[in-house]
């Protein structure tokens, strides 16, 4: 079992999650299938996937060892177990601790894939994958998570760009219920998908895209979103969310 390498900011709101290496990865019974969440298949291994979770609760701790208030932060604001990376809801944490997560490394070209699942009774539940992340900073392009029948104002519903551009469609399995999201990103180009259909395309930097960052909050930010690489971020905003099968294949442009 590979293990995964966390390390925390004290001084942040931002804890990094670095990459497993593409050797470690287990791979399914047969090319092509999926054994069980947290590995690759032998056709993802050959397309050059990564995983960046595998689920093992020892290998979070492990690599904890002698990071300041790591108990607290990996029992609280994020849980791994059964398999699963769990960001409970704010107010069923003991204490006032949270922070997101972050690829260590940035990204321009990619494909990154991963499952979410909504609390049972989360029909309010508010996350979100942020990508081209800024360094040190939670601002990024956002992919919306939320209840798919919620009624949101602007382009803040589920698989929409967040405060930017919204998604054609949302069809979503219901809280409590697995789904599936890939951003793909090649070049200037991105698009959202949700269980296996595209809902958005867009063009980072093109006409459309300036024209909605100059009518959203990030308007006073120079180019906001056109930076050639970013990182990746899972968001804890009051939590509620679970994640797993987190997995991202470099791209040529």
């Amino acid at each position: 079992m590979n293990s995964i390498k966390l390390n925390l900011r004290t001084n942040a709101v931002i804890f990094a999650v670095l990459i497993i290496t593409t050797g470690c990865a287990s791979a399914g019974s047969r090319s092509g299938v999926q054994a069980k969440p947290n590995t690759l298949t032998k056709k993802e291994i050959a397309q050059g996937f990564v995983l960046l979770f595998d689920g093992a609760l020892a290998g979070v701790q492990k690599n904890f060892k002698g990071v300041s208030d790591n108990k607290k932060v990996i029992n609280r604001a994020w849980i791994v177990r059964d398999g699963v990376i769990y960001n409970p809801r704010k107010d069923n944490r003991s204490e006032n601790i949270s922070g997101s997560i972050v690829t260590k490394k940035q990204y321009s070209n990619f494909d990154f894939r991963f499952d979410y699942k909504l609390d049972a009774d989360g029909k309010t539940v508010n996350s979100g994958i942020k990508y081209f992340a800024y360094p040190n900073t939670e601002l990024g392009l956002e992919y919306q998570l939320y209840n798919a029948d919620a009624k949101v104002e602007g382009p803040h519903a589920l698989a929409d760009l967040y405060d930017l551009i919204p998604a054609k469609s949302r069809k979503a399995n219901p809280p409590g219920k697995w789904n599936t999201v890939r951003i793909v990103s090649i070049g200037e180009k991105v698009r959202h998908y949700l269980n296996g259909v595209k809902v958005l395309e867009y063009v980072r930097g093109g006409p459309a895209f300036r024209a909605a960052v100059a009518k959203s909050k990030f308007k006073n930010r120079d180019k906001f979103g056109e930076a050639k690489q970013g990182h990746i971020l899972l968001q804890d905003h009051g939590g509620g969310i679970a994640f797993r099968n987190i997995k991202i294949r470099v791209l040529k442009n």
